[in-house]
């Protein structure tokens, strides 16, 4: 009978994890904007709680004014960003360089710098030709990059549409899914709240990294375009505050951009000092986010910028974000686990001898130890 009630257990075990797993398996395609849409829900909830009981009658409509208000102030401009820097590359390199290639070659005809190409073991059709090449090349990535961006507009609109549908109904029952998943969980109470706020404290901190890097990095390009008298030099910095906010973008666009026009102009030095800008602001993104979203989230600096990287590989441009999410679970689980006595774990029971002098072994189920587990500040 106990066998026939055992094999009943595990073929339900197997069957409900089954369809668990075809579920996640089916919508494999549509996590990525639904826990976007649950991250942004996360930063968006203290916010309304505060400010919901100052609607009156209209507090019923709080998520879809927050709602609403995200889109406004946060997606609609990252989309006009993102399109009009696509767009300015796609143009700058689509233009004809035939003038610009015969100035180039009119300043490889130079005597001085023929002496400097042949000391290296350069000619000038080499450099000429390699010059040329690259402006084929890059020409042909941008117009491929294009490309596909156009291709994907319908993936990005059917994203953009699971993103705000999952963003209302979590301001509408985040907090009703958060007390399901508290009842649900397998852990204990105190276990699972610290894993929410962690959670929250993580987020947190992604959002400050990522302004904390466009406010450094703007600022480190504005001045760079200022030391090499770059025209419209507040201007251009200004956008690389913003392009900043996008990832896999950046402010490359502008501090390459500068570093060509200054080259066109003949001012070899201030292009050149401008590269080695674009290369110092460019790292300055692996240093600046995983620092801050160490010292918010309590996360070692080396597992932030690892679990940055590893987001985006996996995830794309939001991997930014669920990247450290997910880093952050994994250390709870690790923390929760070093928090069970030792005698609750399976084959952990030691013998009395190797137990120090007046050491006891925990009950089985007993609550760990007081500074095991450090109290957060609940979420629910």
């Amino acid at each position: 009978m106990n066998n026939t009630t055992q094999s009943d257990r595990w073929l339900s075990f197997a069957l409900r994890a089954g369809l668990i797993a075809l579920f996640f398996w089916m919508v494999k395609g549509l996590l990525v904007p639904v826990l976007l849409g649950g991250l942004v829900a996360l930063l968006v909830s203290p916010l309304q709680r505060r400010l919901a009981p100052r609607l009156g009658r209209f507090r019923k409509f709080a998520p879809s004014i927050f709602t609403a208000s995200v889109i406004v102030l946060v997606c609609i401009p990252l989309a006009i960003i993102i399109i009009e820097a696509s767009a300015s590359i796609s143009r700058f390199f689509s233009r004809d360089w035939s003038n610009t290639i015969e100035r180039v070659q009119g300043m490889l005809n130079d005597g001085r710098l023929s002496g400097l190409l042949n000391r290296a073991g350069l000619s000038g059709d080499d450099v000429r030709n390699y010059v040329s090449n690259l402006f084929q090349r890059v020409g042909s990535s941008i117009a491929g990059f294009a490309g596909g961006m156009v291709a994907a507009v319908p993936q990005t609109i059917v994203d953009a549409f699971l993103f705000i549908v999952a963003l209302y109904y979590l301001l509408r029952d985040g907090g009703q899914l958060l007390r399901w998943l508290l009842t649900q969980s397998p852990f204990r109470h105190e276990e699972t709240d610290v894993l929410f706020a962690s959670i929250q404290e993580t987020v947190n901190g992604a959002v400050l990294g990522l302004l904390a890097t466009s406010a450094v990095q703007g600022t480190l390009t504005t001045i760079a375009l200022f030391l090499c008298k770059v025209p419209g030099a507040l201007l251009f910095g200004l956008l690389a505050t913003l392009l900043s906010l996008v990832p896999m973008i950046g402010t490359t666009p502008v501090t390459l951009g500068a570093a060509v026009y200054l080259f066109l102009m003949g001012r070899i030095g201030g292009g050149i000092g401008m590269c080695a800008a674009a290369v110092v602001i460019g790292l300055s993104d692996n240093v600046i986010r995983p620092w801050v979203q160490s010292s918010h989230g309590g996360m070692h600096p080396l597992i932030a910028l690892l679990s940055i990287f590893g987001g985006l590989e996996f995830f794309g441009a939001a991997g930014i974000f669920i990247g450290p999410v997910l880093a952050a679970i994994v250390l709870w689980a690790i923390n929760t686990r070093a928090s069970i006595p030792r005698a609750s774990l399976p084959g952990a029971s030691l013998p009395p001898a190797s137990l120090p002098p007046g050491a006891s072994v925990p009950p089985s189920g007993s609550a760990p130890p007081s500074g095991s587990v450090p109290p957060r500040k609940s979420i629910l």
